[in-house]
């Protein structure tokens, strides 16, 4: 198999690393800075552009997901599918499911994750993470695939906090969040670190506005993310993305040097979440 096709399935794709970090829902705790909404989104993946050297010619795909805001904490499932082009004529499919779950403290992360593409078998891995007080260490426990835990950093953040924290960040009119965070996948490539550059507010203007899921408003925000300890200046890929002040993101930009795929937002529904008492 190609070694990008290797690095895609046992890198967490940082598609679904946005998946579980920018596109948040509705805070329900009195604690809540921004109110963010839960929703269901399906988006659209085609080739934005590559270089010359660039051995991938062609890309298409989807990502759909449904967002869930519960009273002790919020819920993701996301599937997508990846068609990659070669120079060759080649053809790759890489195919993903997975279910997160984060407690509303902050300081618990559970996740399920099945993966699978044209030229491996499927690849099925579970597990929590937790962080102090909650555990006695900030660890991460893994089952299926990976049979082993991980000690984590202890500033290390889980994907909700993170994205709190970035939008706290632009409504403050800050430019900069970085951060080390958690990830749903492969022991060894767990911890990122993800450094936000966040752009001035700017209008909405898109024809593309489904059941009040997108606001007036966004800022344009461009994460960079590298490997736990990396000293390269060259992040492994870039996403560039349009975050509403609501959580949703629109279109995104995902740049992993030699190409870049675009994702367009096709559909998007708000969910009502949960009554749970005031």
């Amino acid at each position: 198999m190609n070694l990008f096709y290797k690095n895609f399935l046992t890198e967490s794709n940082p598609v679904f690393l946005l998946l579980l970090f920018a596109f948040q829902i509705h805070q329900t705790s009195a604690n809540a800075a921004t109110p963010l909404v839960s929703h269901t989104a399906d988006y659209t993946l085609t080739m934005d552009k590559n270089t010359q050297d660039s051995a991938v010619q062609d890309v298409r795909g989807k990502i759909s997901f449904k967002f869930l805001a519960q009273c002790d904490g919020w819920s993701l499932t996301e599937d997508y599918i990846f068609q990659f082009l070669y120079d060759t004529g080649d053809e790759v499919s890489i195919f993903s499911h997975s279910e997160s779950w984060e407690d509303i403290s902050g300081k618990l992360y559970s996740f399920d994750v099945r993966e699978q593409s044209s030229y491996e078998p499927e690849n099925i891995y579970t597990g929590f993470a937790s962080l102090p007080p909650i555990g006695e260490v900030a660890e991460a426990n893994y089952v299926g695939a990976y049979n082993e835990s991980r000690i984590l950093p202890e500033d290390t953040l889980f994907p909700v906090a993170y994205t709190r924290a970035i939008i706290n960040a632009a409504e403050k009119g800050e430019k900069f969040k970085s951060k080390r965070i958690f990830v749903n996948s492969t022991p060894d490539d767990s911890i990122k670190t993800a450094s936000a550059a966040i752009g001035k507010r700017k209008p909405y203007t898109s024809n593309f506005k489904s059941n009040g899921v997108t606001t007036t408003h966004f800022w344009p925000v461009d994460v960079a993310y590298f490997k736990d300890g990396a000293t390269e200046a060259t992040p492994e890929y870039q996403i560039k993305m349009d975050l509403h002040e609501n959580g949703v993101v629109t279109d995104f930009l995902i740049n992993y040097g030699e190409f870049t795929i675009k994702a367009a937002i096709s559909d998007a529904n708000l969910i009502e979440n949960e009554d749970c008492g005031k």
